[in-house]
């Protein structure tokens, strides 16, 4: 039996699956590579310093998988390692110029597929989106490393703190974070 609710239900799962499909094949290839080095080369360019421990939150992956990631990006030129002058035990992940147009490249690649999914849509059916998916969001931020997570390849720019909901739960689980946590130091 076919209920509304099971319905929307069902259509909100296909769409979550369909995009998710659609934007790791289009970052990756965009990147020439797997999704977390997609999400680090798009982290990096938006955080100026990002640092190893960061990136590693961002990622929801482990330190040595941090570190090979990294090792990985220095390798294909993307990114070097730098000791951060006020923490000597600190790496900061900066990217190339290299680095910096292959995140451009995987942003671009993201927004391409985003554009695709949101077809001649209206400014009014849009911001009846928004809301949905703010809301969605909210909900989907149980800890505030999954905003982090969550976030990985958002482009920063365009969601500024003051409007973020991932960084209004993410600064309410964690009040000592510094407004614009999840934004670009670029943004502050």
């Amino acid at each position: 039996m076919c209920n509304d609710d099971n319905r929307t239900l069902n259509l909100l799962g296909a769409v979550v699956t369909g995009a998710h499909d659609q934007l790791a094949s289009a970052v990756e290839t965009a990147a020439g590579h797997s999704g977390a080095l997609a999400a680090a080369l798009a982290m990096a360019a938006q955080y100026e310093g990002l640092t190893m421990g960061t990136l590693q939150r961002f990622l929801g992956i482990s330190r040595p998988a941090t570190i090979r990631l990294v090792n990985l990006l220095e390798s294909d030129g993307l990114a070097v390692r730098r000791h951060l002058d006020d923490d000597r035990r600190s790496t900061s992940v900066v990217l190339t110029d290299v680095g910096h147009r292959e995140a451009q490249r995987v942003l671009a690649a993201r927004r391409s597929v985003l554009e695709r999914l949101l077809p001649d849509s209206s400014k009014q059916e849009r911001a009846v989106l928004d809301r949905v998916l703010e809301r969605i969001l909210t909900a989907m931020i149980t800890h505030p490393d999954r905003g982090y997570e969550v976030c990985r390849l958002c482009d920063i720019s365009t969601c500024p703190p003051s409007r973020c909901p991932v960084e209004t739960m993410v600064v309410a689980m964690e009040p000592d974070a510094p407004e614009g946590i999840l934004t670009s130091q670029n943004e502050r």
